[in-house]
């Protein structure tokens, strides 16, 4: 039989099998899920029944008799609601990936293990207080409960993958935590600055180096002084006629030494195929926006909070909305399949948000292999043995790999040395190795009676390290950064891989809680974060190397917050659906210059009359992205000289913050704009696709509703 005819019948007999699996099942019990209650119901707690009431927009609120009962209730409607996405959760702290998707995983997997989510996540079970581990304990009975009393099939991603579902533990409860904080950390970035550095040498990579603005809006300090533009214009000043430096000012942050004199260094590696995409799913990164207005700006004299976690959307959504009640807690919010409480929203006394602090946790460290012994390597006082463990990842349908996982005073090894080539590997530290009780501070801000109760339990708030505003119904609001940060020998982070053989770059410790960057009903009436700058302090430079987000969403809400002398629910619901980018306004001249050079003379007009908002019609938005998308494809090409690497989207600024346009490279891009876009709305260009682990496999996909793709979607504040 031929390769092709057996390629078809392999194909054919897929798809017979998904169809009878989906008939037998029904659609409708595929998409919903089996063992999904249908309506409200009581189930029997630990101490006491517990009722699940489902409110007119099928959000469930858990009424207990005790905190324990809630937690053991909120366990339960995870589990009848996301059992599978709370499977994966599991598989990825603890790097057994390839037991259900095979080979393919392998890669997968051995970073896991190497890293060793779910390792550390059973360091910090030495530091919980007792009363949180019999929370925990509750909230693991409630999923263990559905489990055992499930009727019906599993959902599908079960049936279809013949996996079944293991009984939930506090460890795992508490490796939630470590997964929220992976993609916060500047693992990827540092990895890129590496492999930009050893292609390009030093001379090059400085103009790599993040560095905000100084006409950018901050957190604590509110707008600069100085260079802010015109005082009806605060997008930024016009772009500067020089290069922008560097390395000579104040407080940039130090270019560490080339390890060594020859040779080159380790080959700084991207994350195994996907990788990314099971890190991410319970990342809160991306983009995310949050604001306080204090009882002097809001027509009700009561402070007012809006938060906007923009995290990827997949299928299914990260957060699941839930209220808990019981003696003691009345809260409602969102909440992390897998971990009892609510993560973010409000309780009876305090509401609370977050975005991404972008604080610098984690540095790669070169480390030097000792020449006379490759089983040690070389630190400020003498040679040290690699700390090593062995590990086995079963794979399915292929045969156990032995994994080996070596690790240093920094951390473990994510880059080993190749045969021949450089005498260095690259270790990683992060603060999320450390034991932390950020779950633990999560279940006490649920509590916290006050804004003061709140930010004693915020202390507690290991990692992932995030900017927190809150309010409290006695009129008290304000903001405070939680999350580690350590402080480094060298005096401030760095992007670049740094030699771990000298010490000069060791952490020392961190920064105290009640130093890290807050404030409490400031004067201007609110707080404003977009995960901009925290300020321009000695502190501020200890949180990371300049690498925050740029400052457009920022100053964008600020600016919507100072067009009001007083905000309701109405214009804080108007602020969250606002369309306008900052970015586009501060270059839509130098864009529309660049189409009137192309002798394309009604794309430049209609830029220049462009508002700046991206809105699904608009057909302006789409061509102004366009441009700076063909610039960035350019750009990157020309700094590698033909080739393609680490090249963040700052760097277009930089490009044309530095010189005067338009020249014969923003000519080339108006061209190819224009024919990207293609007359095109926005909304047929920027589509969103709600992935699902299984979305790739055909037919089966689109029959069982795994994932929706080229989903017209808006900007809504979420621009860099």
């Amino acid at each position: 039989m031929s390769r092709r005819r057996r390629t078809v019948l392999v194909w054919f007999g897929g798809v017979v099998l998904a169809l009878a699996l989906v008939g037998a099942l029904s659609i409708s019990r595929v998409l919903q899920g089996p063992g999904l209650p249908t309506g409200d119901r009581t189930v029997a707690g630990i101490g006491a029944p517990v009722e699940i009431l489902f409110d007119s927009l099928g959000v469930p609120h858990i009424w207990a008799q005790s905190i324990a009962d809630a937690y053991f209730g909120q366990g339960y409607v995870h589990a009848t609601h996301r059992l599978w996405q709370m499977e994966l959760f599991r598989r990825v702290s603890q790097g057994r990936l390839s037991e259900i998707f095979g080979e393919a995983a392998v890669g997968t997997d051995r970073f896991l293990r190497t890293i060793g989510l779910g390792r550390a996540a059973r360091g910090s079970l030495e530091i919980l207080s007792p009363e949180f581990v019999s929370q925990a304990e509750a909230y693991a009975a409630g999923v263990n409960r559905a489990l055992e009393t499930w009727d019906g099939p599993l959902p599908p991603e079960f049936l279809l993958l013949r996996a079944e579902p293991e009984p939930w533990t506090v460890p795992l409860v508490v490796a939630l935590e470590k997964i929220m904080a992976w993609d916060l950390a500047e693992y990827q970035a540092a990895m890129g600055m590496g492999g930009a550095r050893e292609a390009l040498g030093d001379s090059a990579v400085v103009a790599l180096l993040p560095e905000y603005p100084e006409w950018g809006v901050t957190i604590v300090d509110g707008w600069p002084e100085a260079g802010t533009g015109q005082a009806d214009d605060r997008v930024g000043p016009s772009p500067p006629a020089g290069p922008v430096g560097v390395a000579g000012r104040e407080g940039a942050q130090v270019i560490p030494p080339l390890p060594l004199d020859t040779g080159k260094g380790p080959a700084f590696a991207s994350l195994p195929e996907y990788t990314a995409r099971f890190l991410e799913l319970g990342s809160i990164s991306r983009a995310s926006n949050s604001w306080v207005v204090g009882g002097d700006r809001s027509r009700s004299g009561k402070p007012l909070l809006a938060n906007d976690m923009h995290l990827g959307l997949d299928a299914p959504n990260i957060w699941f909305l839930v209220g808990l009640h019981a003696p003691g807690m009345d809260v409602v919010g969102m909440s992390l399949p897998g971990a009892p409480g609510v993560v973010a929203g409000h309780s009876d006394a305090v509401a609370w948000g977050f975005t991404n602090a972008y604080v610098d946790d984690s540095d790669l460290f070169l480390e030097r292999i000792d020449p006379s012994d490759s089983s040690r390597y070389l630190t400020p006082w003498g040679s040290e043995p690699f700390q090593v463990r062995e590990e086995v990842i079963t794979v399915r349908g292929g045969d156990d790999v032995l994994h080996t996982v070596r690790s240093t005073r920094h951390g473990p090894v994510v880059v080993e040395a190749e045969p021949g080539g450089s005498p260095e590997v690259v270790a990683w530290q992060w603060v999320g190795f450390q034991p932390a009780r950020t779950l633990e501070a999560v279940v006490a801000m649920n509590r916290a009676p006050s804004a003061q109760a709140f930010v004693e339990a915020l202390a507690d708030f290991g990692n992932p390290h995030q900017n927190v505003v809150f309010a409290d119904t006695a009129g008290d609001w304000g903001y405070w950064m939680a999350g580690r940060i350590p402080l480094r020998a060298s005096g401030r982070p760095s992007s670049l891989p740094l030699p771990g053989w000298t010490g000069a770059y060791d952490w020392e410790g961190t920064v105290p809680f009640s130093q890290h960057p807050h404030v409490l009903s400031p004067e201007r009436g609110y707080v404003a974060t977009a995960n901009n700058a925290q300020g321009r302090d000695s502190v501020a430079n200890l949180v990371t190397s300049g690498g925050w987000a740029r400052p457009y969403r920022a100053g964008r809400i600020s600016e919507l917050i100072e067009a009001r002398e007083a905000h309701d629910a109405a214009s804080m619901a108007e602020m969250q659906m606002d369309l306008v980018s900052r970015f586009a306004l501060r270059y839509r001249s130098r864009v529309s210059g660049a189409f009137r050079a192309a002798g394309l003379e009604a794309e430049a007009a209609r830029l220049e009359a462009w508002d700046g908002s991206a809105a699904l019609p608009s057909r302006e938005a789409a061509l102004f992205h366009a441009w700076i998308r063909s610039m960035s494809t350019r750009l990157r090409q020309a700094f590698y000289d033909g080739g393609g690497g680490y090249f963040p989207l700052y760097m277009v600024e930089k490009v044309l913050d530095s010189r005067p346009g338009p020249d014969s490279l923003d000519v080339l891009a108006a061209r190819e704009a224009a024919t990207a876009a293609d007359d095109r709305a926005w909304g047929e260009v920027h589509t969103l696709t709600l992935d699902h682990p299984l979305s790739g496999i055909p037919i089966l996909s689109g029959l069982a509703g795994f994932g929706r793709d080229r989903i017209a979607r808006e900007l809504s504040l979420i621009h860099i």
